[in-house]
């Protein structure tokens, strides 16, 4: 296998390769750009190679599973994230080692993006949300089965974060989050491709947040979507093999498996003092620990109004899965304790509020009593 850690060796060992079919290993989001990248610069290449059957086209050119490779062809891994399960695939079915390359280092891949975004000129316009809420404290919504309409009532004017499929509950009550969170890939390629959808996941928030390479970066320069941010999302391991967080979410928002750790990342870049967790249940149907053992149960991971919402979204999982929904709670887990330690040393508190759940890593507060009584 050829790895690299700078762009412009990964790029030169792809056009070494002119003349050889040329393949784009991962059909995600990565792969996508990467394949509108090689088509900007003339790089000729086949299609992609993907373990998912449903998707069979991407970029105008096919996909290919796993069994029907072209074993005398040369793979580009699209992705570091995934770089070590993706080889492992490629080397399964047959393709030689010295016929796959890959990178190591995630900055190649937005280094690869600005040849085509600027995407620098829109994540520094996080910067006006540093410290904006010295001092305060916040509500983090999430959107376990633990979640009330009464509880959220109650949130009307307090700052709050919301996420995903909470705009569900928007026709139910008369709360908005102050700042909604999208960068799930699966979610904003439903929910974000279309201007009519993007109105109604931002409906009476201040701002909404999602990543650079998500469909909303079409909307980069319209009028319309002023109070539309990007962040650039990162999953990085620090040296002592946990995640890291961000103390700038202007640089780049980390990533750990959920997005209330990066709404936690925002918030405490807003300044908040306290931080609540409400409705984050940190349980689920079908869960994959770090040494690969999966446990089911027969729990619902969202509030019964989002979970209806959310079926359409991820039947994509199931050619992949076997199931439509998938968590890595380790990686939660992982994340949640960074977060913690982070809060303690700068002087941060952070509750667990939620109505029951699993989550016990942060103290616990009781919700109702958050509230004078009066």
């Amino acid at each position: 296998m050829r790895n690299y850690h700078k762009t412009d060796e990964l790029i030169g060992a792809v056009q070494s390769l002119r003349g050889n079919k040329l393949y784009i290993a991962g059909a995600g989001k990565y792969g996508e750009f990467l394949g509108q990248f090689f088509d900007k610069h003339k790089i000729a290449w086949e299609g992609y190679a993907d373990k998912r059957k449903s998707i069979q086209k991407l970029n105008g050119k096919p996909v290919y599973t796993y069994d029907k490779l072209d074993v005398d062809g040369y793979y580009v891994v699209s992705t570091c994230n995934y770089k070590d399960e993706i080889e492992e695939e490629l080397r399964n079915a047959g393709i030689r080692p010295e016929r796959i390359i890959s990178y190591d280092n995630p900055e190649v891949i937005y280094e690869l993006y600005a040849d085509w975004i600027d995407w620098r000129k829109y994540t520094k316009r996080l910067k006006r949300f540093y410290g904006v809420h010295k001092g305060k404290r916040c509500f983090i919504i999430g959107n376990g089965p633990s979640l009330s309409l009464q509880d959220l009532e109650k949130l009307k004017q307090e700052i709050s974060f919301g996420s995903n499929s909470i705009y569900a509950l928007y026709a139910h009550t008369a709360w908005r989050p102050t700042y909604y969170c999208a960068w799930d890939p699966v979610f904003c390629k439903e929910m974000m491709s279309e201007k009519k959808s993007m109105f109604r996941l931002m409906e009476g928030c201040e701002a909404t947040f999602t990543s650079l390479f998500n469909d909303a970066i079409q909307y980069r320069d319209d009028a319309d979507m002023e109070k539309l941010y990007y962040m650039r999302t990162m999953h990085e391991i620090a040296n002592n093999g946990l995640p890291k967080f961000s103390e700038d979410c202007a640089e780049c928002v980390y990533t750990s498996g959920t997005i209330t750790y990066g709404m936690l990342q925002l918030a405490i870049y807003m300044g908040i003092q306290e931080i609540y967790l409400l409705g984050v249940d940190c349980s689920y149907s079908v869960e994959v620990h770090e040494d690969n053992t999966v446990t089911q149960t027969d729990v619902i991971n969202h509030m019964d109004i989002m979970e209806e919402e959310e079926k359409r979204f991820y039947d994509a999982n199931l050619d992949r899965h076997g199931v439509s929904s998938i968590t890595y709670i380790d990686q939660h887990l992982f994340g949640y304790r960074v977060a913690r330690l982070y809060a303690e040393s700068h002087g941060i508190k952070i509750y667990n509020a939620t109505r029951g759940g699993r989550l016990e890593i942060f103290e616990r507060v009781n919700f109702d009593s958050l509230f004078n009584k009066d």
